[in-house]
């Protein structure tokens, strides 16, 4: 199974803030988005990122932050007019269930017809499964994807949350005619039977695999030239143990030292290869104490030293 590190895809990050800065039906400045954001860590500047994930326990924890800033019916109409936007943008209709699943954080999706309709389920793995926030926002994008999918497909006659607190729900005044049933080991929606599931009996996916290794270096990569996260941080936004995470590495042969330096060096190839920035000035914002810190590391990383490296990249070009 590997370490806990559930991730989501930086695009999908990006569109729902946008959608967030441009939603005209509340007020909510700019100022206050930013500063949600910086207070629990989400990364930034992610449209000139080269990362493809943003850790998913983050964004969570500034979905609670704007669950706290906004009404109940505003969060709600967020979530789903966003949910809607990105099915259209991110083109959820070109997409397959495999891909999706390497969109979020789902582990496992089914979808199967039986007697009483067809029922959809997901799972995921992480302690921010049970999260209002998390679930509402998963069966929002989940079931947006699947009218893409499934012409037919209706409203959802029936919801099983893995969320228990009844009193989360009741704040969030979520008062619908369909059952909700909490506590449940999975989340699931169901719908009324249509023809085309009977056709194609039951259709799951399953997330790809990833290393552990990978996991922490695409957890870490969105922060890189932007923010200078240690173990610690990185344990404490993942909310995974710093020993867990040590033990994880070992047994891949690496450290999260060697992940994260290789990370800054690749960032440091950009921005020395796409600027006219000073290895010196590209030292400090990386956070090196000086240049030739910088220079040991890049060198260490790549054979050569940084100006080498640039003028080979020159008589290239």
């Amino acid at each position: 199974m590997g370490l806990d590190i559930p991730l989501i895809d930086k695009r999908v990050v990006n569109h729902f803030q946008r959608c967030l800065r441009e939603d005209n039906s509340f007020v909510l400045r700019h100022a206050l988005l930013a500063d949600l954001a910086l207070e629990v860590k989400l990364p930034f500047s992610m449209d000139t990122s080269s990362a493809n994930y943003v850790p998913y326990n983050v964004f969570i924890l500034f979905l609670q932050r704007l669950r706290a800033s906004l009404s109940p019916s505003e969060l709600i109409a967020v979530l789903l007019e966003s949910a809607n936007q990105a099915a259209k943008e991110l083109r959820f209709s070109a997409i397959s269930m495999q891909d999706f699943l390497d969109t979020f954080p789902i582990e496992k999706l089914s979808v199967e017809q039986g007697k009483e309709g067809v029922l959809v389920s997901f799972e995921t793995s992480m302690q921010s499964a049970s999260r209002i926030e998390s679930e509402l926002f998963l069966i929002a994008y989940t079931h947006v994807y699947l009218q893409a999918y499934y012409a037919e497909l209706g409203k959802p006659i029936r919801y099983d949350l893995k969320t228990a607190n009844s009193q989360v729900l009741s704040e969030l005044k979520i008062q619908t005619e369909t059952p909700q049933y909490l506590g449940q080991e999975k989340t699931c929606i169901q719908y009324a039977s249509f023809d085309t599931v009977g056709v194609l009996g039951v259709v799951r996916a399953k997330a790809k695999p990833m290393t552990d290794a990978r996991k922490v270096a695409e957890a870490l990569s969105p922060y890189i030239g932007r923010m200078d996260i240690d173990l610690d941080t990185f344990c404490a936004l993942n909310e995974v143990g710093k020993r867990t995470v040590q033990r994880a590495l070992k047994r891949e042969e690496t450290t999260y030292k060697a992940i994260k330096e290789s990370l800054v060096i690749e960032f440091a190839k950009r921005v020395i290869s796409q600027q006219c920035y000073s290895i010196a000035d590209v030292a400090l914002h990386l956070g090196y104490a000086d240049a030739s810190q910088f220079i040991r590391a890049f060198k260490r990383v790549n054979g050569i030293t940084p100006y080498q490296w640039r003028k080979g990249r020159r008589k290239i070009k």
